[in-house]
């Protein structure tokens, strides 16, 4: 590069340029030095940063290339769906109208490939690497789904008034609600009645806001959405995810997850009474109008399962997840491993179901080991005890509120008013989630990535706080139990507990 320069100055020198510079440079021999050691230091680094920049440049043209080659293949695995769906409709056990409807899915089930690959793609291929943007096996997830969906059809029950397909694309959400409301109020605040109920007080939470918030930690609810009309809870939104969408790639973020049957909405106003500061990421995967009126299929558990892995790949830290299955399905089994594993803490309720009715009876994912399974208290005349309802099991690792408590519901469904009374063990999760992320929220930043390092030891971290912390004093309940395991939860001794731990703790 020296020699360059060098060799141009003595070509303009001889051509005999007039520029005041050239001549200067000429008489100047010092100043000449001086000029080409900077043109050479300049040379170096221009050398290093190019040798730095050179995988990311190599790193972003990858990328570009399998975002093209992913494109092609999406195409690919849609034709291969729709053709597999054709011909095992033909020799399928399933009623004509059903197999009519298989035979022409393209054009009469518009978008249906685009929906189950929302939500199957992110189980079955479980991406470790963001850079690796689909699996080798794409086209053999296609064939297999496709497979699946006719087998699943086989096995709904029959019903007079509804066709074994359709109560399948029922409990897949497919025919979930797709337009947009007519808002009511565009932007409103979160209710007072809301802000001010025993719970904040009995669990010592503004105690605990002090000394966390929440900030910095990520928390997922994966559930029915969110009304984008509530201020705070909006404005707490970083990422969402529209499973339900069947017009958007699987890699899009598709349409904003409106709460049709007010569940997540009301999950949502107690996760921010609990934890105001921490950043929400909405996960989309049921819809109370559709899914609640059909049996649950192994695709509703494709559903939940995706919502799993996609928020934990989304850098969610929690999961509220108020699910409740019978069975032991393998994909909501594989995904809540695959977020204890990556450290991510997920937090599900007991059934509302009194325990004499179900005694020997599991309920999924509360029973699995990974997760933290909550039961519910109420109060009453000042008193507090178990809720009627609330399961009780060996299970259980802690209470917290789940009756007599308002809720949000959103504005634009046709209700008397937007706050209601609401009671189940799914509103004792969000207590139970909100204290998890102060917990993480509290702990200094060294330990919180020294407790990541091992696949899960920050989850079981998080349920050792939580039961340390709790108490059966107030229920008069020996510790633990089956019908509350360690006790009511107490968040500002949690959080106290997070701030003051030390690694060798």
């Amino acid at each position: 590069m020296v020699k360059y320069y060098i060799k141009r100055f003595d070509l303009l020198s001889s051509l005999r340029i007039q520029d005041y510079s050239i001549r200067r440079i000429k008489l100047n021999p010092g100043l000449i030095y001086r000029r080409f050691n900077k043109v050479k230091i300049l040379g170096v680094w221009v050398l290093l940063f190019s040798i730095l920049l050179a995988p990311n440049l190599m790193l972003s043209q990858k990328r570009q290339i399998d975002a093209d080659t992913f494109n092609s293949l999406y195409i690919e695995g849609k034709f291969l769906f729709y053709n597999i769906l054709s011909q095992n409709a033909k020799d399928a056990q399933i009623k004509d109208k059903d197999r009519k409807i298989l035979l022409e899915a393209q054009s009469k089930l518009p978008g249906l490939y685009e929906h189950l690959m929302n939500f199957y793609y992110f189980h079955e291929a479980k991406i470790e690497e963001k850079d690796i943007i689909f699996p080798s096996h794409f086209l053999n997830i296609s064939k297999n789904m496709a497979e699946e969906f006719i087998q699943s059809i086989i096995e709904v029950p029959q019903k007079k008034e509804t066709s074994s397909l359709q109560s399948l694309l029922y409990s897949t959400g497919y025919h979930s609600r797709k337009m947009v409301p007519i808002y009511r109020n565009f932007f409103r605040w979160t209710t007072n009645r809301v802000k001010g109920q025993w719970p904040l007080e009995e669990l010592n939470i503004k105690e605990a806001h002090s000394l966390s918030e929440g900030n910095r930690i990520k928390l997922a609810i994966i559930d029915s959405g969110i009304d984008p009309t509530l201020r705070e809870i909006k404005s707490r939104i970083i990422k969402w995810k529209n499973f339900l969408d069947s017009s958007k790639p699987i890699f899009d973020k598709g349409s904003f997850p409106i709460d049709w049957g007010g569940h997540g909405t009301s999950i949502a106003s107690v996760v921010f009474q609990v934890t105001p500061k921490a950043e929400l990421v909405i996960v989309k995967v049921s819809d109370n109008e559709t899914m609640d009126t059909v049996p649950p299929t192994r695709w509703s558990a494709y559903l939940y399962a995706a919502g799993m892995i996609w928020a934990a790949q989304n850098g969610a830290d929690i999961i509220s997840l108020s699910a409740v299955f019978r069975e032991n399905l393998k994909p909501i089994r594989d995904a809540v491993v695959y977020c204890w594993k990556k450290n991510v803490v997920i937090v599900t309720p007991l059934p509302n179901i009194p325990e004499e009715n179900h005694e020997k009876t599991l309920y999924f994912p509360a029973v699995y080991p990974w997760t933290i399974a909550v039961g519910g208290v109420e109060k009453n005349d000042g008193k507090l005890k178990i809720s009627e309802f609330s399961f009780k099991a060996k299970y259980i690792d802690v209470v917290a509120p789940a009756s007599g408590l308002m809720v949000e519901m959103p504005s634009y469904l046709d209700r008397n008013k937007r706050a209601r009374y609401a009671q189940g063990n799914s509103l004792a999760v969000p207590f139970v989630a909100g204290t998890s992320a102060l917990i993480l929220s509290a702990m200094d930043n060294q330990t919180l990535q020294k407790l990541k390092e091992k696949p899960g030891q920050l989850v079981e971290t998080v349920r050792k706080i939580l039961r340390k912390t709790s108490s059966n004093k107030k229920l008069g309940l020996i510790t633990p139990n089956p019908a509350s395991g360690y006790g009511l939860i107490n968040v500002q001794k949690a959080v106290q507990m997070a701030k003051n731990l030390k690694l060798k703790d």
